[in-house]
C-alpha cells in the first residue's frame, strides 16, 4: 500500500538541525529515489501546508524529519469518566498516508504533515528510565495511537528496532497497531511472545467506503496469518464499530473469517469500541468527505463531551459481537472495551473493573 511503488512520499523534508542524526542518514540512504529538501524551520512548512484548501490531505503526501523536543512515551489519552487500561504509547512518528473519514487525528493534531522524529537515541534513553521506574509490574505499551505503526515502516524500519528492544523484556507487552500490510520488516525480525502485532478491522463495507487508502479486510487478516506463521501473536481492534443497515451481518462475517482462519490461542486480545467523536470533528468530516453518512446518525453527548451512540444501541452491538466470539472458538479470547463505562463491562463481559490497573492485569496476566 505504502512505500516506493506508489509515489509516496512525494518529498522528504529535513529540518536543518536534524540532518546529522544517524536515523536521518539511514532514512535518506534507504530512500535515495525520493526527492528531498532541507528546510530551516519545520513550523514554516507546517503553516504553509495548513494554508492549503485541504491541509490534511496535502500533508499526507510528504514526510518531515525533525526532532522530538518532548517526551516520546506518554500515557494513552483515555477519555475522562470511562474505563481505561493503563496503556502507554510511544510517539515515534505521527500521522499516516491512509485517510479514514472518521480519523480523530484530523481534529486532534495541529500538524497535518507525516512527521518522523529522528532523535531515536533519546527514545531509548527515555524508555530505559520509564521502564526502570516501573519494575516488578506488567506494562502494556505500543505504537499506533497518533499514526499507523507499519504504514511507513518500509521507509523508517522502526518496527525492527522496536521489536528488538522489547523482545527480551518479558514483563512488557509491546504492541504494533496497524491497518497496513507492510509486514516484511516484522517477518525479518525474530519474534517473541511479548510482541503483539495488532490490526484494526472493520466490516468490509466500512473498510471500502470509509478507510480510504487502507488494505482490504481480507488482506489485513492474511497479513495477520503470515506473522503468526513467523511466531508472533496478534490482536484485533474493532474500533470504531459503525452502525449502518446490515451492520450485524457485516461485522459477524469478518469475525467468522478471523475465528475460522486464525488459532484463537494466538490472539492476545480483541478490543471493541463504537464510533465516537468530538463535535468539532463533525464539520471537518463533512467538509473533507461530503459523501460519508457516518456523522448523521443519532448520537448523544457522553460524559466526556464526545458524541456517541445511545447506550442501548451500544449494548446491543457489543452483546451480539461478544456472543458470536464466545460461541465460535473464541471462548478464552480476552475481550475489552475501549472508552466504555463500568455498566457496559458488567452487562456484557460480566466483569466489574475497579480501575485502570484491574483492566491492565486482566489483559497482561499469563494465559490460563
Amino acid at each position: 500500500m505504502t512505500g516506493k511503488n506508489n509515489h509516496f512520499p512525494k518529498k522528504i523534508f529535513i529540518e536543518r538541525n536534524s540532518i546529522n542524526f544517524p536515523f536521518t542518514k539511514k532514512i535518506l540512504e534507504n530512500n535515495s529515489d525520493v526527492p528531498t529538501e532541507v528546510i530551516e524551520n519545520a513550523q514554516n512548512l507546517v503553516e504553509e501546508i495548513k494554508s492549503l484548501r485541504d491541509p490534511w490531505g496535502e500533508g499526507k503526501k510528504y514526510i518531515l524529519l525533525t526532532t522530538q523536543r518532548g517526551e516520546f512515551v506518554k500515557p494513552c489519552p483515555c477519555t475522562p469518566h470511562y474505563i481505561g487500561c493503563n496503556y502507554f504509547i510511544i510517539n515515534l512518528d505521527i500521522n499516516c498516508p491512509m485517510d479514514c473519514t472518521y480519523c480523530i487525528l484530523q481534529q486532534y493534531l495541529t500538524n497535518p504533515v507525516i512527521t518522523v522524529y529522528v532523535n531515536k537515541e533519546d527514545l531509548w534513553n527515555q524508555l530505559d528510565v520509564f521502564l526502570s521506574n516501573r519494575r516488578n509490574r506488567f506494562i502494556r505499551i505500543g505504537t499506533g495511537e497518533l499514526g499507523d505503526s507499519l504504514a511507513i515502516d518500509p521507509i523508517t524500519e522502526n518496527s525492527k528496532d522496536l521489536i528488538s528492544y522489547f523482545r527480551k523484556k518479558l514483563d512488557i507487552l509491546f504492541e504494533l497497531k496497524t491497518k497496513s500490510i507492510n509486514i516484511e520488516n516484522v517477518l525479518e525480525t525474530p519474534p517473541a511472545e511479548n510482541i503483539i502485532i495488532a490490526w484494526s478491522l472493520n466490516s468490509e463495507k466500512i473498510a471500502q467506503e470509509e478507510e480510504i487508502g487502507a488494505p482490504s479486510v481480507d488482506e489485513r487478516i492474511n497479513a495477520a496469518k503470515r506473522v503468526i506463521s513467523r511466531g508472533y501473536r496478534v490482536a484485533f481492534h474493532f474500533d470504531p464499530i459503525i452502525l449502518y443497515p446490515g451492520w450485524e451481518k457485516g461485522y459477524l462475517q469478518v469475525l467468522k473469517c478471523v475465528l475460522e482462519s486464525i488459532d484463537p490461542a494466538r490472539i492476545a486480545w480483541i478490543s471493541l469500541g463504537t464510533l465516537r467523536f468530538h463535535p468539532s470533528l463533525k464539520p471537518i468530516i463533512r467538509e473533507r468527505f461530503p459523501l460519508t453518512k457516518i456523522i448523521y446518525g443519532e448520537f448523544i453527548s457522553g460524559k466526556d463531551g464526545k458524541l456517541r451512540y445511545f447506550k442501548s444501541i451500544r449494548l446491543e452491538i457489543y452483546k451480539k459481537i461478544v456472543d458470536y466470539i464466545r460461541s465460535n472458538k473464541g471462548k478464552k479470547i480476552r475481550i475489552y472495551f475501549c472508552m466504555e463505562n463500568k455498566e457496559i463491562w458488567e452487562k456484557i463481559l460480566k466483569r466489574k473493573p475497579t480501575g485502570n490497573e484491574d483492566i491492565e492485569k486482566y489483559l497482561s496476566s499469563p494465559l490460563g
